[in-house]
């Protein structure tokens, strides 16, 4: 446990990581400390309708990864009541964005959200894995997906956002990815992953 603190704690500062892409990507991106005038607006529009969140760290990391990266498209799996939803779709006006949830609540109550917010925000009842995506979310604890179908969702350009890899299904299903030599390079956040599949990469994990 030590040892995996330390790691941690060096690799948040940069020091030891030899990948200019990675070293970049930790210390600007993942680690940006700047302020947005949307995540202002963002939280006025939640304190408008009732929504109270606690998962502000995921919020504001998806929104920097969207900027970051520019994505075309985006998938989100497991939407909820759309949250992070606002955050990404702010990110990066050009982005088209899907987004899918199995619980009919969860939908109803986002679509009602982003009605207000940004209207081009897609809800849709049934996911096809034949269409790729540059970017893709998953909350494998309120949705369950393999890596295969993630793979087939994805260029080699895709980069995949994985929360609650700390317990349960999220756990297990980032142990996995971590495994697979087509993850070039994850980024474990403690409770989120961050995974870059691009194949000019060498294989490796950061704990940050």
């Amino acid at each position: 446990m030590l040892l995996t603190w330390l790691i941690r704690k060096k690799h948040a500062k940069g020091f030891g990581i030899h990948s200019p892409f990675a070293f970049n990507f930790i210390t600007n991106v993942i680690y940006e400390k700047h302020g947005y005038t949307a995540f202002e607006d963002i939280e006025q529009i939640l304190l408008n309708n009732d929504i109270e969140t606690t998962e502000k760290k995921l919020h504001h990391l998806s929104y920097r990864l969207v900027r970051y990266f520019q994505p075309k498209k985006i998938f989100e799996f497991g939407a909820e009541k759309g949250v992070n939803t606002l955050y990404i779709s702010a990110a990066f006006k050009n982005a088209t964005l899907k987004c899918f949830d199995p619980a009919e609540g969860n939908t109803l109550m986002a679509r009602n959200l982003h009605t207000v917010f940004n209207k081009d925000v897609e809800f849709i009842d049934k996911v096809d894995i034949s269409e790729s995506y540059d970017g893709i979310f998953v909350y494998p604890n309120t949705f369950s997906i393999d890596i295969e179908s993630l793979l087939s969702m994805s260029v080699d350009d895709t980069f995949w956002v994985i929360t609650g890899i700390k317990f349960g299904n999220g756990k297990r299903f980032w142990k996995n990815i971590v495994k697979d030599k087509r993850a070039r390079l994850t980024f474990d956040m403690k409770d989120i992953g961050i995974v870059i599949l691009k194949k000019s990469y060498h294989k490796k994990n950061y704990l940050i």
